[in-house]
Formats: C-alpha cells, sequence, structure tokens
C-alpha cells in the first residue's frame, strides 16, 4: 500500500479535480432543455403551480410502498417554480452524483469503522481465511496469482501501468461509465445497473465483514512469496493511502464485480459499436491487474461476479427507498425531476406524433397534388 508521503503533493489537486471533471461533464452531457422540461409537463397533464386553481396548491398525498407497507408522501409539485427545483430539473444527472457520492461515502465510512474495531482476532481469522482460499485454488490449479506476479515484476512497464491501474482507474471509470450510460441506455437499464451497483457494494460489505479475508501481498513474504506491489511499484494514489481503510476485506473483489457489470453492460446496451468491440478487454484488464498486483485472489474475482448476479436479481428492492426519497426533497422544498423512464417516454412520444404529423403534410408533395 502506497503511504502518504509518497503521494506528489500536485496529485491532491489534479485526482479529486478528475473526479470533479468527470461528474461535471456528466451533468452538462445530459442537462434537459427548458422546453423539452415544460413539454414534458404538459404532456404528463401535471399543472404548474402557478397556473393552477388554490385548491391544487393545497397538502397532496400519494401512496408508495415501503417494503411490505404503504406509506403516504406529501406531492412535491407546489416547489416545482422553486430555483432548486428548476435547475436541478434542468441538470437531473446531479442526483445521480448525489446519490453515487451518498453511496459511496456511506460505504467507506463503514469500511473505516470497521478497520478501526476488528482486533487481532479478527486479522488472524482472515489469515485462517486466505489460507483456505489458496488450498482450494490449488485443489482445482487455479493458483495462478504467484507466477502471474512474477511475470509483470520482470516487465516494468507493465508493473507501473497494473499499479497506477489499479490505483487510479476504479473510480474515474466508474462515473465515466454512469455518465454515459445516462445518456444513452435505455432509461430502464440504466436505473437498473445502477441499483445494481450500489446493492454489490452492501452485499460485499455484508460479506467481507461476516468472513474476512487477507489479501495475497500482506501474507508472510517468507511463506507465501507475494509482493505489494503498489508499495514497491510506488503507484502513489490518495484513494490507496486512507489509513482507516479495512485491508482484510480481499473477498468478493468489487474491483472485479464493477468491471464485470461496466464491462458487460457496455457490450449489450452501448450504442456505439467501437465501445462495444474494446468493452469486455475493461473487466479482463481488472482480473489481471487485482491478481498481478497481490490485492486479490482469482476467487475474489469469482465472489465479486457472484456478487454482481445476486444483486442484479434483486437490486429492485431499492425502490422501496422511494417514500425516503420522497420525504427528503420535501424537506428540501425541492421537487424531484421527472423520472428519466417517463420523461424520455414523453419526449419520444411527442416526437412521433410530430414527425407523423409532418410526414402526414408532405404526402400529397410525394404523391402529387389531389385534384
Amino acid at each position: 500500500m502506497s503511504k502518504p508521503d509518497e503521494i506528489p503533493a500536485l496529485s491532491y489537486i489534479l485526482e479529486p479535480a478528475l473526479v470533479a471533471s468527470l461528474l461535471t461533464a456528466g451533468c452538462l452531457l445530459n442537462r434537459r432543455k427548458a422546453t423539452d422540461i415544460v413539454q414534458a409537463h404538459t404532456l404528463s397533464g401535471s399543472l404548474s403551480p402557478v397556473t393552477s386553481s388554490p385548491e391544487n396548491r393545497s397538502w397532496d398525498y400519494k401512496q408508495m410502498k415501503f417494503f411490505f407497507w404503504t406509506m403516504k408522501v406529501p406531492s412535491n409539485v407546489k416547489f416545482r417554480m422553486n430555483l432548486f427545483s428548476r435547475f436541478l430539473g434542468m441538470f437531473p444527472f446531479l442526483l445521480e452524483v448525489w446519490y453515487w457520492l451518498l453511496t459511496y461515502w456511506i460505504y467507506q465510512i463503514a469500511r473505516a469503522m470497521q478497520a478501526l474495531t476488528m482486533g487481532s482476532d479478527f486479522r488472524i481469522l482472515a489469515e485462517k481465511h486466505a489460507r483456505e482460499i489458496i488450498a482450494i485454488e490449488k485443489f482445482l490449479h487455479l493458483d495462478i496469482e504467484l507466477g502471474l506476479q512474477k511475470i509483470v515484476m520482470n516487465r516494468p512497464w507493465l508493473l507501473t501501468l497494473f499499479n497506477k491501474t489499479y490505483a487510479m482507474v476504479h473510480i474515474p471509470a466508474t462515473i465515466a461509465f454512469m455518465a454515459y450510460s445516462y445518456r444513452y441506455f435505455s432509461p430502464l437499464v440504466f436505473q437498473s445497473t445502477r441499483r445494481t451497483l450500489v446493492l454489490c457494494n452492501c452485499l460485499a460489505f455484508i460479506v467481507f465483514s461476516s468472513w474476512p479475508c487477507m489479501p495475497p501481498r500482506l501474507l508472510p513474504f517468507e511463506e507465501f512469496g507475494y509482493i505489494d506491489t503498489l508499495h514497491t511499484g510506488k503507484a502513489a494514489s490518495i484513494w490507496t493511502t486512507n489509513k482507516f481503510q479495512n485491508q482484510l476485506a480481499a473477498f468478493p473483489s468489487l474491483h472485479f464485480g464493477y468491471s464485470f457489470v461496466i464491462g458487460f453492460s457496455l457490450f449489450i446496451y452501448s450504442p456505439h459499436r467501437p465501445i462495444r468491440a474494446i468493452s469486455l478487454f475493461y473487466p479482463l484488464l481488472i482480473l489481471l491487474v487485482i491478481m498481478a498486483t497481490a490485492n486479490h485472489y482469482d476467487l475474489d474475482a469469482a465472489g465479486g461476479f457472484i456478487v454482481t448476479v445476486v444483486a442484479h436479481r434483486i437490486n429492485r428492492l431499492v425502490l422501496n427507498l422511494r417514500p425516503i426519497e420522497e420525504w427528503l426533497f420535501w424537506l428540501l422544498r425541492c421537487e424531484r425531476p421527472i423520472d428519466k423512464v417517463q420523461f424520455d417516454n414523453l419526449i419520444h412520444q411527442e416526437n412521433v406524433v410530430n414527425a407523423g404529423h409532418r410526414d402526414m403534410s408532405q404526402r400529397p408533395l410525394m404523391s402529387g397534388s389531389p385534384e
């Protein structure tokens, strides 16, 4: 693991700036036109509080499911003309930025609290589980991590590439994927993918909290021979120097789990052929990186894959949190932007109607003027 004193001072500015730039670019890429927003509200039949009657501006509630219960939540349409509501309506990806930051920091804080509270017994248990994984891999002839690392260590350029990839690519690649998929994927596909990634964090945290596993780089060198290449290669990054990070969380690998979701989703749903052509190389690269840097076993990657499959199967559970979201918007005196599924359907429907009208008006010119 890289140490703070190995990080160039400029990295404390450039690395967060890269993340901020990607989030900003995502907001600009997915900006909604004011005319489209007005058109969507009109087509949906929801009147503006400015033009509606006083009766329509009174408190209005709607029913929403919260797991096994039904809750009343406030309708926040009365806040539509607030400055924040209008700004958020024009830049709806800001909502995704907020959710990503919320998920990221809750996950990091939970890992930090776990790292601070675990004792020596936790470390002993983590090493025991790591030895069990190595034994299983040897039995299945899957113990390729050490051989792969030796190959990479003999090629300095490849070692540098893998170290930098592990330290600096995971977060920016995830943000770039979220911005891209929000813009180009079907809204239902994007929402399902986003919920899957959120649940990957939750499921992985449950697993490595109840079944800690030491990564190869922390095992005794004299016995196993693994090298912490991130430290040896001085792959200094602010993302790998968190002293509160739980380092006994090798299984499952979220690095691979996220890369699999990203690569497979791009391969299936991207409308751009060049991106589909290279998309599956991303999880393959991450798989090689996490093993060559001695941060994960290949069974950790298998665990990451299983977590993503389970998360995808149950991702709709996250929809039960919608009532909490509506109450939060009420506290902020803000209306939630029109859901992307509804917004895209309304705009597409109107465009089809307009296109049909244009086609009808041109038909006499194409077939000759009527008598």
